[in-house]
């Protein structure tokens, strides 16, 4: 049986459909979109089909985009963490809080100090004249499409199999 502190996010959408939203896409889609991203441009790199400079823009948007919303994710984790924590004051809840927030601070941290090396790499990207912005649009659109496409089907099976006990928050 799961604990009130870690709700799932068809769930948290049952009971409040804007939370779970937030949830979702924070939570799920852009997560799920990074990582495909990740791989697709490992992948492609490796076989040959991208350019050095396009490799290195797709490192760098990942880092630059998708660490700050990992970021906005700790927040949210960390907020809906305590609240949880002041609704049942469960001990769990309480080092699941302070987890949250050690990790949020850690991760700004490093979105701080890597930003100006990344926001660098990223132009010179740019100005390279082997760089190619259709491949960049092509390949972060199928990543967030199967990002999509996988949370979402995670998301409704979920929704299908959740049953809402009452409010978390």
């Amino acid at each position: 049986m799961k604990s009130q502190w870690t709700p799932e996010p068809p769930q948290v959408y049952r009971a409040r459909r804007t939370l779970g939203g937030i949830f979702y896409f924070f939570g799920g889609l852009l997560p799920m979109s990074y990582m495909v991203l990740l791989a697709l441009t490992l992948i492609l790199g490796y076989l040959g089909y991208l350019t050095l400079s396009t490799f290195t823009f797709l490192f760098s948007l990942s880092f630059l985009f998708f660490g700050l919303t990992f970021i906005i994710w700790g927040i949210i984790a960390t907020v809906t963490s305590a609240l949880a924590f002041s609704r049942n004051r469960s001990w769990a809840s309480g080092l699941i809080t302070v987890y949250n927030a050690v990790v949020t601070v850690f991760d700004a941290w490093e979105y701080i100090k890597g930003f100006l090396s990344a926001w660098k790499s990223a132009r010179r990207a740019i100005d390279s004249s082997d760089f190619s912005i259709i491949d960049v649009i092509a390949i972060v659109g199928l990543a967030l499409t199967i990002g999509f496409v996988v949370t979402y089907v995670a998301f409704k099976q979920g929704m299908k199999n959740s049953k809402v006990v009452g409010y978390y928050y």
